[in-house]
């Protein structure tokens, strides 16, 4: 006599560890397409505050209010040689400040730029950059808290 109990058993376990690994992967899909579209909504307000920033600065404005996105990075490239330089080794141990690649592709010696981190890598990740020649006075300013207001200190400095 076989014992029926132990297969429904064994089947019913089968089934339920199927379901839950299709649920598991249900749920970090969701949530993968979740943080996706949030990183792309907080892209677009950083490319859109830098935007502003920067026609601000060009019409001759003291002070700008800078919204968003929340808890993201102003920094200006290359860093002031006072503060914190980020460094790029080359070839034959030629030494090059270094800067978002997004702005060594397009060729510019100074950029601006909003990044969700301090860090040139980072920035390449999650970031918007614009060519410019203002510096930032620290090497970044986090935006945070909302509005931060950023003072404009003769046309080409950012405190």
């Amino acid at each position: 006599m076989k014992n029926k109990k132990g297969f429904l058993l064994a089947e019913e376990t089968l089934k339920i560890v199927i379901a839950l690994i299709c649920i598991s992967f249900l749920i970090y899909f969701l949530s993968s397409l979740y943080f996706k579209s949030k990183d792309n909504k907080d892209l677009e307000l950083a490319e859109a505050s830098l935007k502003h920033l920067v026609e601000e600065i060009n019409a001759e404005a003291t002070s700008v209010e800078i919204y968003n996105p929340k808890g993201w990075v102003l920094s200006s490239w290359p860093h002031d040689t006072h503060h914190r330089i980020w460094y790029t080794a080359w070839i034959m141990s030629e030494i090059k400040t270094g800067r978002p690649k997004y702005c060594e592709n397009l060729e510019w010696d100074d950029c601006i730029c909003i990044c969700k981190k301090n860090d040139k890598d980072k920035c390449d990740d999650l970031g918007f950059c614009l060519e410019s020649d203002f510096k930032i006075v620290e090497g970044s300013i986090e935006i945070k808290p909302l509005p931060k207001t950023l003072t404009i200190i003769g046309g080409k400095t950012i405190k």
